[in-house]
């Protein structure tokens, strides 16, 4: 290995490989280093986006992060390093990509490896030199940089990049960036599970697996609303998943005391949910319960909603009492699961968590403490809702980081 080099970024993921290639482009003459533990570079980036790659989106901004001043720490990266510069970076390195109507950016081919192709052929002709299986065993500050001991051996560098990710990636038993944090003594949030499915208390998810519906997701904690989305809802044996609910998912992930309402039919109010109801009952008044919702809802919904209302399914529609009907009207709109805390990163697409993000110099993403030591992506307690967000914060923190590198270079 090298023993002497011009910047060594740690992580080898969307923020890292991405640093790598700009701070290598912006500086022909001088060596950089990416490192990853895994055997190769951007296995979790093959998988974003279900394969496809959802690279960013058009309407980002800093309303879709969460975290402790990520909000205004996005707001400010995003007023140079918005979707459109972004995506002019990847334009000008060979990535031809199509933008979806709700703003997702995707590449062309709708094809994750795509875009990890166009990377390699970068760092290839950035002359970046990259070491797979290789693991940090030490970071040492020194008076003019860093010395980084891997198992491949030592390296001293005058920039150090950490863009190892977080708990959520598949690969983190292998190394981890909670490691290479404490190597450096650095302040962070403990790392939680952020979208991902929420886990729920019922009886009757069991025999919803596997189902999917259309409708509207609302949080409550301690009995009160926080957050709502809406989207396709799908059911687990005990969770309930689909992009609505991992957006809501971060806060009942880790809290006790919340419940996710879901609105099956958000259009129509209760009373005119109750008017086609007593409709129903009116026309075939001998019919089973149960078939009240035959083109409404998939039959086992409709058996559900009817066990969550204490109400049998195969009773006579005529026996429905009005307060019966009054009931189930109201239920459909606001269907409660009460929540269950998962802490572990099982199903996580992203960490929450991270390095504190008042610890970072928001013009670079330099810390605070340690000149020429950046953190960038999701090491940082900055994490953003499904729709291509966290790879746009990821990509973008790259961009700024090591092209801020080289301003402070040539001052």
């Amino acid at each position: 290995m090298n023993t002497d080099v011009y910047a060594v970024i740690i992580g080898a993921g969307a923020s890292g490989i991405v640093c790598a290639c700009r701070t290598a482009a912006l500086n022909p003459d001088k060596k950089v280093l990416l490192l990853e533990k895994a055997d190769r570079i951007g296995k979790k980036l093959l998988v974003t986006g279900n394969g496809r790659c959802n690279l960013t989106n058009t309407n980002s901004s800093d309303k879709y992060y969460h975290g402790e001043g990520a909000k205004e720490l996005a707001a400010l990266l995003f007023q140079k390093y918005d979707s459109s510069y972004v995506l002019d970076w990847f334009h000008s390195i060979g990535l031809f990509t199509v933008t979806e109507e709700d703003g997702r950016v995707y590449p062309s081919s709708y094809s994750a490896s795509s875009v990890l192709d166009v990377l390699r052929a970068e760092l290839e002709r950035r002359q970046v030199e990259i070491r797979c299986g290789c693991k940090v065993l030490d970071i040492m500050p020194t008076r003019t940089g860093y010395q980084v001991l891997t198992q491949d051996g030592a390296v001293f560098t005058q920039k150090l990049v950490i863009a190892t990710g977080g708990k959520a990636d598949y690969a983190y038993k292998e190394s981890g960036s909670q490691d290479i944090f404490k190597m450096l003594k650095l302040r962070t949030n403990h790392p939680t599970p952020s979208l991902s499915p929420v886990s729920v208390k019922s009886p009757v998810t069991k025999m919803l697996k596997g189902i999917r519906v259309k409708g509207k997701v609302s949080l409550f904690v301690k009995g009160e609303k926080v957050k709502e989305e809406s989207g396709e809802i799908q059911f687990a044996e005990d969770a309930l998943s689909g992009i609505c609910i991992f957006n809501l998912s971060r806060t009942p992930n880790v809290r006790r005391g919340c419940e996710i309402a879901l609105s099956l039919l958000p259009d129509m109010s209760s009373d005119e949910i109750e008017n086609e109801l007593r409709g129903r009952i009116k026309k075939d008044p001998s019919s089973e319960i149960q078939k009240l919702f035959v083109g409404i809802f998939r039959k086992n919904i409709g058996i559900a909603l009817l066990k969550s209302a204490k109400i049998s399914p195969s009773a006579a529609a005529s026996s429905l009492s009005d307060n019966d009907i009054i009931r189930l009207s109201k239920l459909i709109n606001n269907w409660r699961f009460e929540t269950v805390p998962r802490f572990d990163m099982n199903g996580a697409q992203v960490t929450a968590g991270g390095v504190k993000v008042s610890d970072i110099i928001a013009e670079d993403f330099e810390h605070i403490a340690h000149e020429g030591l950046y953190i960038i992506g999701e090491a940082l307690d900055a994490d953003g809702d499904c729709g291509g967000y966290n790879l746009q914060f990821a990509f973008a923190s790259a961009l700024c980081a090591a092209e801020r590198m080289n301003m402070e270079e040539l001052l």
